[in-house]
């Protein structure tokens, strides 16, 4: 049997982490395609694919193609890709190969340059391929007219190959770069120019390519959100504006004048017309409003609103309604009413650009001539309110008119008639029982520009069989995908069996609270949703639900409670070791680090998935139900409850009397600096290598550090705290100027570190390594080598942004904590 082509190419991804296509060899079309992918990974290169013998045989040009017959482009040939390849447009997550953004940068159809009687075009550029000389014609959109790829011959690297440009009517004599024929709105570029950005500034933030493809700006204000209410109501101390089906947009007229959207999306090309006229306003202001299409009745029309790129004569309107700045001052801290008043004061109102008024007390009447109207509902305000940004409070309430809800795209239909490139598509949602169930079919609502970009966002996605348990019937031959992308639908009803009444489709969700239903590996990502395969229908389904993710924990770096989840889902292969089978103590800051935050222990309520240990409690003469968290859905679980850190006890449930470790806790106090915590460290390595002792050192992720001993199990808490008790007292002796033993804080010395070993009690808990802490930065909690403590080191060095790297470069360097202990009676007798 001839070896399988794609082998090479399913060996190095694993699909369960990247959206790629997983390889099957195919049929060759009668005509032979091409497509040339740019892609950003370690550096920026070019794709180069020729569909050839049912796959696409590949190589990487690092400068791109040229039309210049002079530039003869180095190409390295690499592994086969499949046929389903051709249309991969995305991110390749980090910690895969490959990673980086991948976009089509060229496509088309080629064939060789000589044809041969009776046969194929397939079977004449294999031949070729077998000679190491292929000629052929190429008939891309940028790639056009001859062009030869031939082997270089007595090459150090036998992959090495030359893309060669012949001359005719298609060359050029000029000085070619692939570059400059790229689109200047590039998904590519964007990931580029945010990876420079970051190495500037030594943080970057995973950047999520939009469907539309506007620019990220780095730095945007985030508008405040709108709960959802009811029904409408009257009340004196509220207002009420009309609910805009639109984008909504913030403008900053002050020194740099900008348009993005609540993401941070740049709109100043996409509404160049409104945004100049924003540029003749007499006021430095930032505003907040919506952007709307109207239709020829002068009602918004969200549908023409996504088709501004195939019509830029739309009749549009920027909807202003808030005023967060005006003239070198900010007015978030005025109330509603007084915002509103300096708004129409000093908003120049002109034929796109409008103040959107408002109405006091009467809710429901309005609310009842907002559903008359065919609008998509009413936003109430209270009066005396100030402006949050980023926050989603209950000043602010949205009251629909036409029902909304998010759902999953499960598969498409075959096109009739005109229509090109799918007909309607196949919707589902998961029920209370964490089962995939089908919920309508969505055929309106799409432009020729989304039927497009969506049956190109669904390609990798492909699947043989369904995702359903019962497959629906559909009224054309369906085309099934991995339920990973999320659309927004409208409808008038839901009908009792579950499905969605007259669904209209309105825009592809990047960013929104979702229900994870994992595979029962446990390879969960916050931005997709995995089913269970049909062969695993015994495995226990596990949702973990996750909510607020744009709520900043962390306001000074402006990291949310998404960014934290996603941290700790990247990290889980490395902190669940240190996690499993051990007792949690949760502190939840459920409103981030500078709101209320508190300590449960006893899990109530928790999901049925989630593993709970009951276990007595002597002080509170009750048994406490904790949580164990095993696995990465309760790791998601426990980040989404606002568990900015992984407290831990030191033992395990099958031996909660005896600890895997013993734990000395470096903790200065504030008069303490950091080297001197640093030189406490390297005194206790000085008594640690007297003892013949491996000791493992880790940040606290605050201000102390923490030296584990690893012991196995072998001995009681109590013989551990004896043990540690007298490491600590050989340390304090060599420092006694900056150490003490003293436990109360009344009788301590302010400017000593304190060397705690009583951390080695039962039910005793310390932030795990790699846990996140609840300090502005973000900080992990970090191993490190000996060598690393040095004078100079930051316990703030190492955080949310920068750990994941060095986890790949160095692995887990703590894992041996959980290994052989030390042999406790042969240190003491080393130490004596």
């Amino acid at each position: 049997m001839a070896e399988d082509p794609l082998k090479l190419y399913n060996e190095k991804r694993n699909f369960n982490k990247t959206a790629e296509p997983e390889g099957f060899s195919e049929e060759t079309s009668e005509r032979l395609r091409f497509v040339v992918q740019r892609h950003a990974a370690s550096h920026l290169h070019y794709d180069f694919r020729l569909e050839m013998d049912g796959v696409l045989k590949s190589w990487a040009i690092p400068k791109g193609p040229s039309l210049n017959p002079d530039d003869k482009r180095l190409a390295m040939m690499v592994e086969d890709h499949p046929l389903s390849y051709r249309t991969f447009e995305g991110t390749i997550p980090k910690g895969n190969y490959g990673a980086g953004e991948v976009e089509i940068w060229d496509e088309g159809f080629y064939e060789p340059l000589q044809k041969a009687a009776g046969k194929s075009d397939d079977v004449i550029m294999r031949a070729e391929l077998h000679k190491q000389s292929m000629k052929f014609v190429m008939h891309g959109k940028k790639l056009r007219g001859e062009f030869a790829l031939v082997k270089i011959k007595n090459s150090k690297d036998e992959n090495s190959w030359l893309l060669i440009k012949h001359k005719d009517e298609f060359s050029t004599s000029q000085h070619f770069d692939a570059e400059d024929f790229t689109d200047e709105n590039s998904k590519v570029t964007t990931y580029l120019n945010s990876k420079n950005s970051a190495k500037k500034s030594g943080r970057f933030k995973n950047y999520t390519p939009n469907l539309s493809g506007e620019k990220k700006l780095q730095k945007f204000i985030k508008p405040m959100l709108c709960k959802a209410a009811k029904e409408a109501f009257d009340d004196e101390n509220w207002a009420f504006e009309i609910k805009w089906d639109g984008y909504r947009a913030i403008a900053d007229l002050r020194n740099d004048f900008q348009l993005y959207s609540r993401n941070g999306l740049d709109f100043s090309q996409k509404f160049k017309n409104f945004f100049n006229q924003l540029k003749l306003q007499e006021h430095s202001m930032i505003l907040d409003g919506e952007i709307i299409a109207l239709d020829d009745l002068g009602k918004p029309n969200f549908q023409l609103l996504q088709q501004i790129g195939e019509n830029p004569n739309l009749r549009l309107q920027y909807q202003v309604f808030d005023l967060l700045w005006l003239n070198g001052h900010s007015t978030t801290d005025l109330e509603y009413l007084q915002r509103k008043e300096l708004l129409k004061d000093a908003l120049k109102e002109t034929e796109v650009i409008k103040y959107h008024d408002h109405i006091l007390h009467n809710g429901k009447a309005f609310f009842e001539a907002a559903q008359k109207a065919s609008l998509e509902g009413i936003i109430a305000k209270k009066t005396d309110s100030t402006y949050i940004e980023g926050a989603r409070t209950d000043f602010w309430l949205k009251i629909k008119a036409l029902e909304t809800d998010d759902v999953l795209i499960c598969g498409y239909t075959e096109p009739q008639g005109s229509r090109k490139y799918f007909g309607s598509l196949i919707l589902g949602k998961y029920d209370e029982q964490g089962k995939l169930a089908y919920c309508g079919h969505a055929g309106t609502g799409f432009s020729d520009k989304t039927l497009k970009e969506l049956f190109v966002r669904m390609q990798p996605l492909k699947i043989q069989q369904s995702a359903f348990e019962e497959i629906p019937a559909t009224n054309s031959p369906a085309t099934w995908i991995q339920p990973e992308l999320v659309a927004e639908i409208k409808f008038t009803e839901i009908t009792k069996d579950g499905l969605y009444r007259h669904p209209v489709f309105l825009r592809l969700r990047e960013n929104f609270d979702k229900q994870i239903n994992p595979k029962e590996n446990h390879k969960v990502s916050t931005t997709k949703q995995n089913i269970i395969d049909k062969k695993e229908k015994s495995a226990v389904n596990k949702k973990v639900k996750l909510t607020n993710l744009e709520k900043i924990y962390f306001p000074e770096s402006e990291i949310s409670k998404g960014d934290l989840i996603d941290y700790y889902q990247k990290v889980s292969e490395f902190i669940l070791p240190h996690l499993k089978g051990r007792p949690q103590s949760m502190n939840r800051f459920p409103n981030g680090i500078n709101g209320m935050s508190f300590y449960q222990k006893d899990a109530q309520d928790v999901p049925t998935w989630v593993k709970t240990e009951k276990i007595f409690s002597d002080s509170n003469q009750k048994d406490i139900n904790y949580i164990i968290c095993d696995d990465e859905e309760t790791l998601l679980y426990l980040a989404n409850l606002g568990c900015i850190e992984m407290n831990v006890w030191t033992s395990q449930i099958f031996n909660l009397d005896r600890p895997n470790y013993l734990v000395l806790d470096l903790d200065p106090s504030e008069n303490n600096s950091f080297d001197e915590v640093i030189e406490t460290a390297q005194a206790v390595k000085s008594v640690l290598d007297k003892g013949k002792i491996k000791g493992y050192p880790k940040t606290s992720g605050k201000s102390g550090i923490h030296i584990y001993l690893p012991m196995q199990q072998h001995y009681t808490f109590e013989q551990v705290k004896n043990f540690g008790h007298l490491l600590m007292q050989f340390v304090q002796k060599s420092l006694p100027e900056i150490t003490t033993l003293e436990r109360s804080l009344q009788k301590r010395d302010k400017k000593k570190i304190y060397l705690d070993y009583l951390q080695n009690r039962r039910g005793q808990t310390l932030a795990s390594a790699y846990s996140v802490r609840p300090k502005e930065g973000a900080p992990v909690s970090m191993p490190l080598d000996w060598d690393e403590l040095k004078f100079g080191l930051k316990p703030t060095d190492f955080n949310i942004d920068n750990a994941l790297e060095r986890l790949k470069t160095k692995g887990d360097i703590f894992l041996p904590t959980l290994g052989k202990g030390i042999d406790m009676l042969m240190a003491i007798e080393n130490l004596q």
